[in-house]
């Protein structure tokens, strides 16, 4: 198994970039593992919808971006306290169980350190009945892509509030994340450590089933294709929100001396639709503003601006 070198990149999408160019370009042959820390970030699955996923209030004055990933799950959140893990390997109906034989070395470097580490259903890893780890994988029916977090010490108290959605969605089509309740792993070692050192124990782990890992450094010309794709697909409205499975949200909307209820419908991230609950009480000029938003983006920008049309 080949260990992946970066060059410390704490871009989410680059780092979304590059688990994905690994995967559908790396020597098929060979296995690889890569691990990376990302800055601030909300990371929605393939099949979510950042809407519902996360308070964009809260994130957007926190500077955290939302991003979708290939792979499915649900919504994780990522911060310089938590360490992100990769492997990359071949596909086959053989191997559907494969991720089990992956994350044993990790579970066992968790037992190890002091924390009794499980894993649980979906693929979680759990201490003390405490999430400490969310998995998720992709196929592109050659290869596999298995991956997750460790929640070191991560920020507990935004990753709480940023994974609430501050809108009212009242229908969705998307994959809704299951809330479950979290910990560091830090609060169950048996003696401090610093995540550098984590990360070197959790290799000697991998290695002692795996056999050593040896080091694969990517070339000038790889890098330029991570860093275009991560700029033509991850950091795009299209990828993360255009490709949201369709959904109805609600606005009380405060006008002058009225409130408008309005529910929108928003399909492909764009409004599709809307419905007055007070339509007879709506005067006309705030029915013909509302009615000029469709065919337009549901965005932060939107759901910021409606309290003033």
């Amino acid at each position: 198994m080949f260990l992946i070198q970066h060059h410390n990149a704490t871009d989410p999408a680059i780092n979304l970039a590059l688990e994905e160019y690994c995967l559908r370009n790396l020597d098929p042959g060979s296995e690889y593992l890569l691990f990376y820390i990302n800055r601030p970030a909300v990371i929605i699955g393939r099949h979510q919808n950042p809407f519902q996923e996360l308070n964009h209030q809260l994130a957007r004055q926190n500077g955290i971006p939302a991003m979708r990933r290939i792979t499915g799950g649900g919504a994780v959140y990522h911060d310089p306290g938590n360490l992100n893990f990769s492997f990359i390997t071949d596909f086959g109906v053989e191997k559907l169980d494969y991720f089990k034989t992956l994350i044993q070395p990790i579970l066992s470097t968790l037992q190890r350190l002091g924390a009794p580490a499980r894993l649980a259903e979906k693929n979680d890893i759990r201490v003390a009945g405490q999430k400490v780890s969310g998995n998720s994988q992709h196929t592109n029916m050659r290869r596999m892509l298995s991956h997750g977090t460790l929640l070191f010490d991560a920020n507990l108290e935004m990753l709480q509030r940023v994974l609430a959605s501050n809108l009212v969605i009242t229908r969705s089509r998307a994959v809704s994340s299951i809330q479950s309740e979290v910990a560091n792993i830090t609060g169950h070692l048996r003696r401090p450590i610093g995540l550098d050192t984590f990360r070197a124990e959790l290799v000697d782990g991998i290695s002692e089933v795996f056999g050593d890992l040896m080091e694969y450094r990517l070339t000038a010309s790889d890098w330029e294709a991570v860093d275009l794709l991560a700029q033509n697909k991850y950091k795009t409205w299209e990828w993360t929100y255009g490709r949201s499975p369709e959904f109805d949200v609600h606005h009380s909307i405060k006008r002058e001396s009225e409130t408008i209820a309005v529910h929108f419908t928003v399909k492909n991230g764009i409004i599709e639709s809307f419905e007055l609950t007070n339509q007879s009480r709506v005067s006309a000029p705030a029915h013909a503003i509302i009615s000029k938003l469709i065919g337009r983006r549901y965005d932060l920008a939107l759901t910021g601006d409606l309290a003033g049309i």
